[in-house]
């Protein structure tokens, strides 16, 4: 039987995959891919794939990286050691096909939004037609005003002349 180091590798793994460890790991602990998939809510699929070491079946590193952690930490194993043998193992297996997420490094970010020649002919654009707007309201603010500035000093002169009518007599 194999025993399991504590957080470590098992014993007895040496030139093993990392996938053949985390199975030789659950097996020492006599635990099921079910009770596994219980107590660590990872899918029976994932769990599988990284028992065979089937690393191309998820769609980056960082969940390949992340379900090993949670896998090995959960057996008692030291999960970053066992990342770095897969990250050991894949530069290794560089020169040949590998897992889809090894592509990822190579692939250009996608970038969203307008092209740059839009944007720079269309922020001068808006602010010239906010200005233009701006120019618009305060004229028709102008227009508006002399009316109104009219009938207040008729409106207050008409007092004053009734007044002094008022105080003649």
């Amino acid at each position: 039987m194999t025993d399991v180091k504590d957080k470590g590798v098992p014993a007895g793994t040496e030139g093993k995959t990392v996938g053949e460890m985390l199975r030789l790991g659950r097996e020492a602990r006599k635990l099921s891919i079910e009770q596994v998939n219980r107590e660590t809510k990872i899918s029976v699929q994932t769990i599988r794939a990284l028992e065979e070491d089937d690393f191309g079946a998820f769609p980056s590193e960082t969940y390949v990286k992340g379900f090993v952690r949670t896998y090995a930490e959960f057996l008692g194993l030291d999960g970053n050691k066992l990342w770095a043998m897969i990250g050991a193992r894949s530069g290794a297996q560089a020169a040949g096909p590998g897992p889809s997420w090894e592509i990822e490094g190579g692939l250009r970010e996608e970038r969203l939004g307008p092209p740059r020649w839009i944007r720079s002919i269309m922020i001068p654009a808006l602010v010239a037609v906010v200005i233009v707007l701006v120019i618009l309201l305060v004229r028709e603010h102008r227009k508006a005003q002399p009316s109104t500035v009219g009938l207040h000093s008729t409106a207050t002169s008409i007092p004053a002349e009734a007044t002094a009518t008022t105080v003649s007599r």
